[in-house]
């Protein structure tokens, strides 16, 4: 198995023709088997004899995973529990200057609120209210066992500053 090829090497059949041949009835079974199901009949064995076993599953993808596939990183649950407004502004951008600043925070959480609220009122974009660049430059203030509270909420749980 290489990176580029993630099958490994073929391997030789000396009855190749053979194979294909079972294979290809294989999946006319299996596809009988489909058309059946969906004409009515709920039990596949219902018409079939001893000496006919149903197929394997055909369908199945039963490809070796390589182990960027195992690494690759599933999104599904990572949307935000903060609802972000839409802005109508298209000059709206977040520097990372910015975000390093707002990442400067005390640990003590009154503090913390007392800073950042500090910092947004030093914001005026036209176009974009107050409450969207709070939402959206609050998560960049969280650090550490705050962070971690924030991404524990329910997704789309928070929809307004106030």
């Amino acid at each position: 198995m290489t990176r580029r090829n993630p099958r490994g090497p073929l391997v030789y059949d000396s009855e190749i023709e053979a194979t294909v041949r079972r294979t290809r009835r294989e999946i006319r079974r299996a596809l009988n088997y489909i058309e059946e199901d969906q004409g009515g009949r709920s039990n596949h064995t219902e018409g079939m004899g001893e000496n006919n076993p149903p197929p394997h599953d055909v369908g199945e993808n039963n490809t070796p995973h390589t182990m960027f596939d195992y690494a690759k990183p599933h999104l599904t649950g990572a949307e935000s529990s903060i609802v972000r407004p839409a802005i109508a502004a298209n000059n709206f951008e977040l520097k990372p200057n910015t975000i390093q600043m707002i990442q400067q925070f005390d640990e003590d959480p009154n503090t913390h609120i007392a800073n950042v609220l500090e910092f947004y009122d030093t914001f005026k974009i036209n176009g974009v209210s107050g409450n969207a660049i709070r939402l959206r430059l609050f998560p960049f203030s969280l650090r550490n066992k705050a962070k971690q509270w924030l991404n524990s909420l329910p997704r789309g749980s928070i929809t307004t500053w106030e």
